[in-house]
């Protein structure tokens, strides 16, 4: 870690956030979409989406349209979502190829490890060669079943940049070997799904990944969780927020007292994405803040429990979710957004204590650090 990302989640400066253009300036989403969503690890489903050979889903990283597919010999792939011919998309949505990815318009046919198969009239075109029109991949890792892409071919592997992430999981997420994903989520990762949010998608990041909100704002979550316990574990490409629940009767939902989940534990990893289990019956939640434009995001992802799941429990804790606690954070990230835009605002000063305690700032005021270091800014 530098030392001025020391400084900024030390406090120690004094440090202020981004200027307010980073969140509405089109030209600062320009330069985040190549130097951070075009080189970053990115969520995009589950293994068991890929079910059988010529199985595939279809995702967007900001702009860039994607598919994962299971080849005929098991292993998923992925790729840009163009033809390389004349740039029609070649699927949409999730499903299965019979047996070739056959393009719309002109008909090009692709295997499902990306080699161009036919292309009409091409035996008559002088110096035509297929393999030099082969699907463009993108690389593909995966992390207990969890799929994740990355735009550039010389990212570092997932394994390495997020190393330990895979065993804090195991061992906090009770049942998470038996938890499955569970279809019909508002919140899916499909290119064309998920819920939108008129704010810039750091200010949404920044939300998440403090708690000096949750008192004034989330009084049900408050009273779910013991904020005493409340401890942030601050990593070079990741955090987690851990956090005890010892109230089963609560104003957010009622759960069980026996139950095997008794934390809240929230893994913000960058650039955008969360991990997250509630306390209750098991469970586990994979969601991500993707830019449509500098002042709208769409959030994607998945939910998993329980094959049998647990009733009343987990569509109290659906409830809470859907109805209380993202409109509380909704309202509050989307009227920020309208806030940069004011003259009468400049830069906020980040309230990071020497403690680093479970209200500090310091885990926003080290992703600011981050965003203005992959920019060139630092």
């Amino acid at each position: 870690m530098s030392e001025a990302a020391r400084k900024a989640i030390d406090g120690d400066g004094p440090f202020f956030t981004l200027p307010p253009r980073w969140f509405t300036d089109p030209a600062i989403l320009a330069r985040e979409k190549e130097t951070i969503f075009y080189k970053s690890w990115r969520y995009v489903g589950h293994q068991s989406d890929l079910p059988e050979p010529g199985s595939y889903i279809t995702c967007r990283i900001v702009d860039q349209e994607i598919f994962l597919i299971r080849s005929r010999d098991g292993a998923i792939k992925g790729f840009y979502n163009v033809c390389r011919h004349r740039a029609h998309e070649l699927l949409e949505g999730r499903g299965r190829i019979k047996a070739v990815i056959t393009c719309p318009y002109h008909a090009w046919a692709y295997d499902s490890d990306g080699a161009l198969r036919s292309a009409r009239l091409s035996d008559g075109v002088r110096g035509f060669d297929r393999t030099d029109f082969s699907l463009t991949p993108v690389r593909v890792e995966s992390m207990l079943g969890l799929l994740f892409v990355n735009l550039d071919p010389d990212a570092a592997p997932f394994a390495d940049q997020f190393d330990g992430l895979a065993d804090e999981i195991t061992s906090l997420v009770p049942s998470f070997q038996d938890l499955v994903k569970v279809d019909g989520q508002r919140t899916r990762n499909d290119s064309d799904n998920g819920v939108d949010l008129k704010a810039n998608w750091k200010v949404l990041m920044d939300n998440c990944s403090e708690c000096y909100h949750c008192d004034p704002a989330h009084p049900a979550f408050v009273d779910l969780v013991d904020m005493e316990s409340y401890t942030i574990e601050l990593n070079t490409m990741y955090t987690r927020h851990e956090m005890a629940c010892t109230k089963p009767a609560n104003a957010a939902y009622d759960y069980r007292a026996d139950t095997s989940v008794t934390k809240a534990v929230f893994w913000h990893l960058w650039p955008n994405m969360t991990l997250g289990v509630m306390p209750g019956s098991p469970n586990f939640d994979v969601f991500m803040f993707e830019p449509i434009d500098v002042a709208s995001t769409r959030l994607g992802g998945d939910s998993f429990r329980l094959p049998d799941g647990a009733g009343e429990t987990d569509a109290a804790r659906a409830r809470y979710g859907s109805n209380v606690l993202w409109p509380e954070d909704r309202d509050l990230c989307e009227s920020v957004q309208r806030g940069l835009h004011s003259r009468g605002y400049e830069r906020g000063r980040f309230m990071v204590d020497s403690q680093r305690s479970a209200i500090s700032e310091h885990v926003p005021a080290f992703f600011h650090h981050k965003v203005a270091e992959a920019l060139g800014e630092v």
